[in-house]
């Protein structure tokens, strides 16, 4: 579940923003809508222990998101004995193989002598072979296997061993977006003037205008958060259907390569996931290892005859 420390100052800042909101949602749920509206009702039990339900879960799977290894290609340094067979051994590929490269616009690599394997490349900033769907996070100043790209939110990059948490995060992040709207709806609609928080209860205005001022705070966070979270979760949900990653899809408008074959959504999705029933894809927990995380580097890299 570690992972190396990556320096992101910006990435630190939005994490603080994020568990702030979701705090401060907590409380205005709690102390604002729930106890006043439903005092001394079974309701008012059910609402607070489902809304912290969902948001126990919110903040285990930005932690998993965070703290996780995105899935870092291991560092084996290129000697110069094996440059030179690496580039020997691309004369013996056919150079239309068509396939995704790990190119991007942010690597240095080396253009025309990219193959290790079949599909192996080299990163120069890591100064490392790199599998194929690999691609290098200066952020992160490494390579990750089956990067998305680099999320501030998480501080961390949203990559092969990370992209099921970040779609648990975004899912509770837009269940509580929506559970909270439902909320302040629910609080107005019965809104009692002589309650707590009503004008003529026992805290008077005030209590009624700190109620206006929250709600709508409330209601503003939850409806910026909420569609942020849904756009997002449709660009995710479109870059696992389509089967590349937002690196790939700007490389292939750059070039003519055809994309695979679309395969089984489930089949897909399941590949992110992990294995099991679905009902267990929502829990920000350690699936087994598939053979999409096993990483075997090349051990003949430095050893071909020619």
């Amino acid at each position: 579940m570690s992972r190396s420390c990556c320096v992101d100052p910006c990435g630190f800042f939005c994490i603080l923003i994020v568990w702030s909101c979701m705090v401060y949602a907590d409380y205005v749920v709690i102390e604002w809508l729930v106890l006043p509206t439903f005092d001394g009702s079974l309701w008012g039990a059910i609402h607070v222990i489902l809304y912290n339900t969902v948001l126990f879960f919110a903040f285990l799977a930005h932690l998993r998101t965070m703290l996780s290894d995105p899935g870092y290609v291991p560092i084996h340094k290129v000697s110069q004995t094996e440059i030179d067979n690496f580039h020997r051994r691309e004369l013996r590929y056919d150079p239309d193989y068509d396939d995704y490269t790990s190119e991007s616009a942010e690597d240095n690599l080396i253009s025309t002598n990219q193959f290790v394997g079949r599909d192996w490349n080299i990163c120069t900033r890591c100064q490392s072979f790199r599998p194929p769907r690999a691609h290098h996070c200066r952020i992160c100043n490494r390579c990750v296997q089956r990067m998305d790209h680099h999320c501030p939110w998480v501080a961390n990059c949203v990559g092969q061993k990370t992209q099921k948490y970040f779609l648990q995060f975004i899912l509770y992040v837009a269940i509580l977006a929506g559970y909270s709207v439902a909320l302040i709806i629910t609080a107005w609609v019965y809104h009692d003037d002589n309650g707590i928080t009503g004008r003529r209860g026992p805290y008077g205005e005030n209590a009624q205008h700190a109620k206006v001022i929250h709600t709508i705070c409330l209601g503003i966070e939850s409806a910026l958060f909420g569609l942020f979270v849904v756009a997002v979760s449709c660009d995710q949900l479109q870059a696992i259907f389509n089967e590349e990653t937002i690196v790939e899809a700007v490389m292939r408008r750059n070039t003519r390569r055809r994309r695979a074959p679309k395969r089984p959504k489930r089949e897909l999705l399941g590949e992110v996931c992990g294995p099991g029933h679905w009902t267990l894809w929502m829990l920000p927990c350690n699936s087994l290892p598939g053979e999409r995380d096993i990483l075997r580097m090349p051990k003949d890299v430095g050893r071909l005859d020619v």
